[in-house]
């Protein structure tokens, strides 16, 4: 038996569904209201207007992602096997989103500077990702003095992003699989 859900987790849902599809600013209150078939008090009471609720929705976001990213890492042993497993599993999510994107870089393309809150949780989620992938090239790179794990790791994060970017515009995941093989010639280990 499904859990029947509640009114937030419907408007919420809804809205993730909505603004990952259609975008944020195509997608009006009334319309989530009417596919949650929530009341508009509902949202009010919830979220307050629909600047927070894109708020919540950036932040689920990030937790969706990263969780689904550390399954992906921590089948891994090695640091280089685990920066390979985060393009593995960009180019699983991006198949499996149809293409869409990254709700981040999405968002902040409709929405710019116009709202501080968002715009706090995208550069968090950026630079929570940054540090992610620099983690595993500090690790791959200890020892290794020859190289600038600072520039190797803001290079691979750098492909990385630029990869999404490319994989939206092309509707293939050949920018990931070229990204991945520019990482591992950076990192000249894996």
């Amino acid at each position: 038996m499904t859990k029947k859900l509640g009114p937030r987790e419907r408007i919420l849902e809804t809205a993730t569904r909505l603004f990952h599809s259609q975008g944020y600013n195509n997608t009006g209150i009334n319309q989530i209201l009417a596919e949650a078939n929530v009341a508009k008090a509902s949202l009010y009471q919830h979220f307050g207007s629909k600047d927070e609720l894109g708020v919540v929705y950036l932040k689920e976001g990030r937790e969706e992602w990263f969780s689904g990213i550390e399954q992906w890492t921590s089948a891994k042993k090695a640091p280089g096997q685990k920066l390979t497993a985060c393009f593995d599993f960009l180019e699983y999510t991006l198949q499996k989103d149809n293409y869409l994107g990254c709700k981040f870089i999405n968002i902040l393309s409709e929405v710019g500077g116009n709202s501080p809150l968002m715009f706090k949780e995208i550069i968090e989620h950026k630079a929570k990702l940054r540090q992610y992938v620099k983690g595993f090239v500090e690790k791959a790179l200890e020892g290794d003095g020859g190289l600038d794990v600072d520039f190797v790791g803001d290079s691979i994060y750098l492909l990385y992003e630029g990869a999404i970017v490319e994989s939206k515009i092309y509707r293939d995941t050949w920018p990931v699989k070229k990204a991945r093989k520019m990482a591992e010639v950076l990192l000249k280990r894996i």
